[in-house]
């Protein structure tokens, strides 16, 4: 019993005589995988790809709204540098992963982002999600996403942390969502089995068009009838040729010929369907069969304005619920208008309105697209009509108001506020200055702060990565000394050159000293420093020039050469490289140590140590953490040097989870070459100082300094 007769209602009973009966009735429908797989197969749906490269291309503005609803746009803000690199591969640009999002909504209805946060909360990097990796959406009292990726690991990510756009389905708007494109999946299909049959066609699939039955011929006869036929009628000359035959022959027709199949008329019409339901007019993808100028402009409105502004308002509407909050409160997004206007309609308006006083002079000048002027909100107003009655003498009237007739007509340009900017005084209180002063600062510290989450999660990774490779080799150096001194004997009196009671018997300084001798020959720890050195180098300056160009772009600091890490002294990186193997060599020092005494064998302290060896990932984060963030504060505080600031200020990340020492620094000024004194009395130039060697007051640190 084959697999086919499991399946319900399609039991397969072996070869039957008419091969050309089809074992399936209709083709199986297609996975969200297969789905989104012919989406780069099918040209069909090169519409898809059209109105989400479109899109992704779409600018738009950040907004602060004030207390009057009034709405300001914001040139620098640490929302437009997430924006404007969502994700740190190169190839995850912020228009490739938004075009990669729409694709998944217009085919499956589905689009998704995880969400990767700063070290306060806030999103930095944005991981797009192909929609059938999600295997579970959430439900009550389960507020998680189940993603299983292609290495077939399988995570949770809660609701906060995955950004969810979803066209959702009529007949179930609670579970998964319904694309735009299923609707046509038949007519894609058509088009695609259409393509492949015409490829079959012109390959040669070995079926004749044709077949002659001859009842009780010989092979002989029936090859000279193919003979003569062929004879008789193959070539230009004998085209349409009339053929008799005396024989009983019958004639079957076996295929259909691309004419009586009329596939060319066929896919045009599945193309223009296709077209149809998008909503998108065929000049947009390049089809100018009779088309015009004014055809071609109309379609350019109609797609902005029916197929991408409503899907554009959407994105929108996304973005500012599940981004910008954790940006700011009176923040707002807005993608630039992107319908068409009528130039002669704006040229005319603008024009008009100028001249009759009903615009301002920059009103006017916004709808021919050029720039404001500084004096532009003007109106322009005319006072020359001059109203007369049938008997009146035009020239008195002219004497009366000071006029001659070879005057011209004069203007009066009124501003807005009804008077001129020279007699008017603005007065600014205070309390205001003040006010405008700490949102600068504040503005400031939060740019800064950003900046170096930034930096601390990307350089971290590559801290993190060196990190872990270096114990895992060093791991397994330590695991083939172990066992290679001796494979068999299962202890390590061997290796010591004496009994375990000779061991025992010994003084405490002597067998210290034969432990201490034992865990120096496992490994050559200078050269084990010189790897990690190595290893660390290029990251060390690597990520001090992050730290120092965090510095020049907040304040602004074009003109000013960035320092350069020349001597990793600076960092004091080559003590705390000595530091860390000389923590690993007394781990495993130790558990020896404690092994002899309890009586373990090799095999026993072996894979003591190999179990101490394989908890160095949590170590290596914490390495990596300290390398990372003491080589940004350095070349952040070397640049501001270079800036000449006259003062630094003390901030802490999160207060709450700062230590009591330098809480008590937080929002602290004091001069730049001065040194911060904390409460225990220890001095730090900055956080992370590579010259305090109090580890209470160095290690996990995140705080920052800002300058002024």
């Amino acid at each position: 019993m084959g697999f086919l007769n499991f399946l319900p209602g399609r039991q397969y009973r072996g070869k039957i005589n008419n091969t050309k009966i089809p074992r399936w009735s209709i083709p199986p429908e297609r996975n969200t995988a297969e789905w989104i797989s012919a989406f780069g197969k099918n040209p069909r749906l090169a519409v898809v790809n059209k109105i989400a490269s479109d899109l992704s291309y779409v600018e738009g503005k950040l907004y602060e709204v004030d207390k009057n609803g009034e709405e300001k746009e914001l040139k620098s803000h640490p929302f437009l540098d997430f924006w404007n690199s969502p994700n740190p591969l190169f190839e995850f640009t912020s228009n490739a992963i938004w075009k990669l999002q729409e694709i998944y909504l217009l085919l499956k209805g589905e689009g998704y982002f995880i969400i990767e946060r700063g070290m306060d909360g806030i999103p930095a990097e944005l991981w797009p999600v192909p929609t059938h990796w999600v295997m579970e959406t959430p439900y009550l009292n389960h507020p998680f996403y189940r993603v299983q990726m292609s290495n077939a690991n399988s995570i949770q990510v809660s609701v906060d942390d995955m950004f969810v756009m979803k066209t959702l389905n009529p007949l179930d708007p609670f579970r998964r969502g319904l694309g735009q494109s299923e609707a046509i999946a038949d007519e894609i299909e058509i088009d695609e089995y259409a393509a492949k049959f015409q490829k079959k066609f012109f390959y040669n699939d070995a079926t004749p068009s044709l077949l002659v039955g001859m009842p009780g011929s010989q092979k002989e006869e029936r090859d000279r009838f193919v003979e003569m036929w062929k004879n008789k009628f193959m070539g230009v000359n004998n085209s349409h040729k009339v053929a008799a035959i005396g024989a009983n022959v019958s004639v079957n027709k076996l295929a259909d010929n691309m004419k009586d199949l009329d596939m060319v008329n066929g896919r045009l019409f599945v193309r223009d369907s296709v077209l149809e339901h998008f909503g998108v007019p065929r000049e947009i993808m390049g089809i100018t069969e009779n088309s015009n100028r004014a055809t071609a402009e109309a379609s350019q409105y109609i797609y902005a304005k029916n197929v991408l502004t409503p899907r554009l308002s959407d994105r929108e509407k996304a973005v500012n619920a599940q981004l910008i909050p954790y940006f700011g409160t009176n923040l707002v997004w807005r993608y630039d208008d992107i319908i068409p206007h009528d130039k002669e309609f704006e040229k005319g308006v603008a024009v008009e309105g100028w001249n009759n006083g009903l615009l301002t002079k920059n009103e006017a000048r916004e709808k021919l697209s050029m720039s404001e002027e500084r004096a532009g909100n003007i109106y322009k107003i005319q006072y020359t009509d001059i109203y007369m009655g049938s008997g009146e003498d035009l020239t008195d009237l002219m004497g009366g108001t000071g006029m001659h007739m070879g005057e011209q007509e004069s203007e009066i340009e009124v501003t807005e506020q009804g008077s001129g900017e020279d007699n008017t005084e603005i007065e600014i209180s205070e309390e205001k200055i003040l006010r405008m002063a700490e949102e600068i600062k504040q503005k400031k510290s939060m740019a800064a702060r950003q900046s170096l989450e930034r930096a601390r999660m990307e350089q971290g990774r590559k801290f993190e990565a060196a990190a872990a490779r270096f114990f895992s080799s060093q791991a397994k150096q330590v695991k083939k000394a172990l066992e290679g001194s001796s494979k068999d004997s299962g202890d390590i009196w061997e290796s010591l050159g004496m009994t375990e009671e000779e061991f025992n018997a010994l003084p405490e300084p002597e067998r210290e000293r034969l432990v201490e001798e034992f865990t120096k020959n496992l490994l050559d720890w200078e050269a084990q420093e010189d790897i990690l050195f190595d290893m660390f180098y290029p990251l060390w300056t690597e990520t001090y020039e992050k730290g120092t160009e965090g510095v020049k772009t907040v304040y602004r600091l074009n003109q000013i050469q960035q320092p350069a890490l020349v001597d990793v002294e600076r960092i004091r990186g080559g003590e705390r490289i000595k530091g860390i193997t000389k923590t690993t060599r007394e781990s495993i020092r130790n558990i020896i140590v404690d092994g002899l005494e309890t009586g373990k064998g090799r095999r026993e302290l072996t894979e003591a140590i190999m179990q101490s060896m394989n908890t160095n990932s949590v170590r290596a984060k914490t390495i990596a953490a300290q390398e990372c963030n003491i080589s940004l504060s350095a070349g952040n505080f070397d640049m501001a040097a270079k800036g000449g600031f006259a003062k630094k200020t003390w901030n802490v990340t999160e207060p709450s989870k700062a230590r009591d020492t330098h809480r008590g620094l937080n929002g602290k000024t004091i001069g730049f070459n001065e040194a911060f004194v904390t409460s225990k009395g220890n001095r730090l130039m900055m956080p992370l100082d590579p010259d305090c060697n109090v580890a209470e007051e160095t290690v996990n640190c995140h705080c920052y300094l800002i300058y002024s």
